[in-house]
């Protein structure tokens, strides 16, 4: 039985669940809930760790039985952890403890009411976690039929591709792989085909596309691919937190891009650094501390 952990967030508790349970009935798998309560930050008197599993639980079970149909939603089996302090300082202990083969995290809206910088969350949680993080936009949605895996596969080890192999059975869509080179690398398109090609034979997906394509901005060029081919799932395997961020900088998520809507499922690369910066705005936005969203129960319907 494969194992799906879901930092549950008050906001970003709903859509994410409701996609961890389509997940789970797809699979299958079980889900477990992890909750980080932050009592301190607010004015009300902290809850004993049994009030906010009693919370949990009926969060899970509405949501099973609206969402679901009643064979599906008995399908699934959940399990609560309820654990003081922040959730990267927990996050990695409970991959291992229940065997996480993916995490899927949601992404909080971006306005006033939830300040955090859009993506710091999953970029910590990637670098922290060795298994594929599923980073969830806010809104309903289906499962896709449709995905796109954007990489520098001339440089990405193969060693990486069996992780996304493992999930094939949850996305079982038709799979296109896309590798941007910019004008100053057209002399090694033949050796970028060729790396395209060897990632497609190490695929166990039954229908995979290879796309070797001239842009020098890879990330929009990747967003406008899956625009135009209705893609419903962006795969990217970043080497460090600043390239992480910059699929959700601030300019992509207030426009809209694309990519912004649609869940993107985070490999992280044996080389991934959590320090490096690209450039001095993302060297800024790395030494901010990510914000504790105040646990505001209200903007959950719980039951």
């Amino acid at each position: 039985m494969k194992t799906l952990l879901v930092p549950i967030d008050p906001a970003t508790a709903e859509h994410t669940l409701a996609y961890a349970n389509k997940l789970a009935v797809r699979w299958p798998a079980e889900i477990v809930l992890l909750y980080c309560p932050d009592d301190t930050a607010t004015d009300q008197p902290p809850l004993a760790a049994a009030a906010h599993e009693q919370r949990l639980r009926t969060l899970a079970e509405r949501l099973r039985y609206q969402q679901l149909t009643r064979q599906d939603g008995r399908r699934i089996r959940y399990h609560y952890r309820v654990l003081a302090g922040s959730l990267p300082q927990h996050l990695a202990a409970e991959v291992t403890r229940c065997a996480a083969d993916l995490v899927v995290l949601g992404l909080p809206p971006t306005d006033a009411r939830h300040p955090r910088l859009p993506g710091l969350e999953a970029a910590t949680i990637t670098s922290v976690v060795p298994c594929p993080v599923l980073v969830v936009p806010p809104g309903r949605r289906p499962l896709p039929n449709r995905l796109a895996f954007m990489a520098d596969f001339a440089s990405l080890g193969l060693h990486v591709l069996p992780r996304l192999s493992a999930l094939q059975a949850a996305f079982p869509a038709p799979l296109d792989l896309l590798q941007f080179y910019a004008p100053a690398q057209r002399p090694q398109r033949r050796a970028l085909k060729q790396a395209l090609t060897r990632a497609a034979s190490q695929l166990t997906w039954p229908a995979v596309a290879t796309h070797l394509l001239e842009d020098d901005a890879p990330l929009e060029g990747s967003s406008e691919f899956c625009a135009r081919t209705q893609a419903q799932l962006l795969i990217i395997s970043p080497t460090s937190t600043a390239q992480l961020l910059a699929y959700f900088d601030h300019c992509y998520t207030t426009t809209r891009a694309y990519h912004t809507q649609i869940p993107v499922l985070v490999l992280r690369a044996p080389e991934y650094s959590a320090s490096t910066a690209c450039c001095a705005r993302c060297a800024e936005r790395l030494a901010q501390p990510a914000p504790r969203l105040r646990p505001d129960y209200h903007a959950v319907h719980w039951g």
